[in-house]
């Protein structure tokens, strides 16, 4: 009886066990698609470009201070570097030759927050919309092998690679988002601490830290200064902005972390009313600054992500018809959805920031009240933040909803222009400010300097939309003209529809 009782429930765990691995295994399977693993990958092999001599003759190139075009410039590039920029010099008999009259010539974009997820197509869009380094913040390890390619000549742009965040969550939760996110569960302040050293021996360039609880979020930020790592990303859900005086956070991975504490000590600005949230903003923003400039603190941006999601509230069709969405993997925008509590997905029925239903006035109002609210906080801190020169970057969250690869960082120099930027101040966010803040050998034109360069159709110093008017690009010393660029686009593209399960015609 016994033995027959043992063997039965051998047999059932053995049942369960193959139960749960299948289930996981189709899980899995659903967390890559939303990723987008299944999207068709293209054959980047296609792209590669030797690096070759290079000049650019009679060109405009933003003078290193980045306040000024310099005119009638000849820039000779070799060996991935710039090793002369002359007045009305001459090319090399054996260069290749730009001609760069009537155009402007300037470092290469950086997207310093993005999510490159399981979407290696995203790569060329970066390259085609002038992007040459992105910060991805969050990665797998694989994303370190991905780092390494590109450097040994890859087509795409050069990443800088965070650890996957370190979060503090219970221990199902926690098992839960592991599964379904590249984050990290941590118990307490000694096995977050090991996780870091674990990341900085396996050459991650920074550590990501999310929601943990004070003693941890503490103890990563110390243990990685003494390691020579540098930390970004969220704050504590308990931090208060006192602890600016004293953390050792190296960045903020959004503004909005910031805004957040500020609505928390704030109160409700529905019932205090908006100049009173505006006042409260104003008076706290020198104390937070001189905390900020005292500590080396750099300020992530994610300006228009933030702004979009009153956006996909108020009218989703309309955001989405507003974003190349057709170049955006097909596996993210369409998501899953298990239930109205968790959406995954840019579409209407599977986005988790659209109304669920049609609004009342009353709600609709109080929703239109705190998201402008919100974005008026954004721009008070960020011109308070630039005046005082605190180092900002211009990141995007690229991955996140209707955030578009390559063409967000556009997007975001829009909106930094919008809340008060000039126009040279919202460039250096995506050019010298994030070379400061990696150490880089880029982010200005100057002899000796990585050869990282857009040229540009037309003059982004009148009108930082000219960022998009893009000629070639110069990644490493590998030249990509127009041609080439479209022709990445046209087969990201094409990838995307011959993966797409759900119609996006309606958007187009």
């Amino acid at each position: 009886m016994l033995k027959t009782l043992s063997k039965w429930l051998i047999g059932l765990v053995i049942c369960a066990a193959i139960f749960v691995s299948a289930y996981l295994v189709w899980f899995k399977q659903g967390v890559n698609f939303i990723y987008g693993a299944h999207t068709a990958e293209v054959d980047h092999t296609v792209f590669a470009t030797a690096v070759e001599l290079t000049a650019i003759t009679n060109v405009n190139v933003l003078s290193p201070d980045g306040q000024a075009m310099l005119a009638g410039r000849t820039v000779v590039i070799n060996d991935g570097k710039i090793i002369s920029v002359t007045v009305g010099g001459t090319a090399p008999a054996d260069a290749k030759v730009i001609n760069g009259h009537g155009k402007y010539l300037i470092p290469g974009l950086v997207d310093s927050h993005a999510h490159l997820l399981q979407s290696p197509n995203d790569l060329l869009l970066y390259v085609a919309n002038g992007v040459t380094h992105i910060r991805d913040l969050g990665g797998p390890a694989e994303r370190l092998q991905l780092r390494d390619e590109i450097e040994q000549g890859r087509t795409g742009p050069r990443l800088f690679v965070s650890s996957p965040a370190i979060d503090s969550m219970g221990l199902l939760e926690g098992a839960f988002w592991e599964l379904i996110t590249f984050h990290k569960n941590t118990h307490d302040a000694e096995h977050a601490k090991r996780m870091v050293k674990k990341f900085a021996e396996q050459g991650y360039d920074a550590i990501k830290i999310y929601h943990l609880d004070m003693p941890s979020y503490r103890a990563v930020n110390e243990l990685a200064a003494e390691l020579g790592v540098p930390t970004t990303g969220h704050f504590p859900l308990a931090f208060e902005l006192s602890e600016l005086a004293v953390t050792q956070q190296t960045e903020v991975g959004h503004l909005e972390e910031i805004v957040r504490v500020l609505i928390r000590e704030f109160g409700s600005i529905n019932d205090q009313g908006r100049d009173a949230f505006y006042a409260h903003v104003t008076e706290r923003s020198n104390d937070i600054i001189d905390d900020l400039l005292a500590n080396d603190i750099t300020v992530n941006s994610v300006l228009w992500f933030m702004e979009s999601i009153h956006d996909q509230f108020s009218n989703l069709e309309l955001a989405l018809s507003e974003v190349a969405i057709e170049y955006a993997n097909p596996g993210i925008v369409e998501g899953t959805k298990d239930s109205e509590e968790f959406k995954v997905g840019w579409l209407p029925g599977y986005n988790q920031f659209e109304a669920t239903s049609t609004p009342s006035e009353e709600i609709y109002n109080k929703n239109d009240i705190f998201w402008q609210a919100r974005e008026k906080a954004h721009h008070i801190l960020l011109k308070a933040m630039v005046s005082r020169g605190v180092n900002i970057v211009a990141g995007t969250d690229a991955g996140a909803n209707l955030v578009v690869p390559g063409f967000s960082i556009h997007d975001e120099l829009t909106s930094l222009n919008m809340a008060g930027m000039s126009p040279a101040q919202t460039l250096a966010t995506a050019t010298k400010n994030p070379a400061e803040l990696m150490k880089s050998n880029a982010g200005i034109i100057a002899v000796g300097r990585r050869a990282d360069l857009v040229l540009l159709s037309k003059n982004p110093l009148s009108d930082i939309n000219n960022t998009r008017a893009i000629d070639t690009v110069i990644l490493n010393g590998r030249v990509y003209g127009r041609t080439q660029l479209d022709a990445m686009l046209e087969a990201v593209k094409d990838a995307n529809a011959s993966s797409r399960k759900i119609s996006i015609d309606q958007y187009l």
